[in-house]
């Protein structure tokens, strides 16, 4: 199994889980006003957990597809990379390159996705990465940079 079955399959037992909860609560409440509040909060817990799970199935792949898309449809250019680095003080990794259209003069900045692991291992400063730009909107594009990006 993939990494996202498994993750939609842990979500949708613990929406369960949740949802048997909020019946088990609700059911042995009768006149007891603390369990039905408990029985409403745990309602309210699945509810979200249930909304989360139902979105992570439908949104969980959509960087890897977006990839797939700009790989087939984009117009390919190369950049030279000019950082690889850190976000922030998280454990997200970015690499940012540019590209110099020689027939215009432009000089263009791109920046990857957030990356889960640091990209530092398969290229550095100066190498040239893989740049697909969309076909009507340069200014939307997807850096082939070969590592798993965080999906945010």
């Amino acid at each position: 199994m993939n990494r996202k079955t498994i993750g939609t399959v842990v979500f949708a037992v613990l929406s369960a889980l949740a949802w048997g909860l909020t019946a088990y609560l609700m059911g042995r409440s009768g006149e007891s006003g603390t369990l039905r509040t408990f029985g409403l909060a745990a309602g309210f817990a699945a509810a979200m957990l249930t909304l989360h799970t139902v979105l992570y199935a439908v949104f969980a792949d959509r960087k890897a597809l977006d990839g797939d898309w700009f790989r087939r449809h984009g117009k390919p250019v190369d950049a030279e990379i000019t950082k690889v680095g850190r976000r922030g003080h998280r454990t997200a990794w970015r690499v940012k390159a540019r590209h110099l259209d020689r027939r215009s003069g432009v000089e263009t900045v791109f920046k990857s996705d957030i990356l889960r692991s640091n990209p530092g291992r398969r290229v550095g400063v100066g190498d040239t990465v893989r740049v697909y730009l969309h076909p009507t909107n340069p200014r939307r594009y997807w850096m082939d940079i070969g590592v798993e990006s965080e999906n945010l």
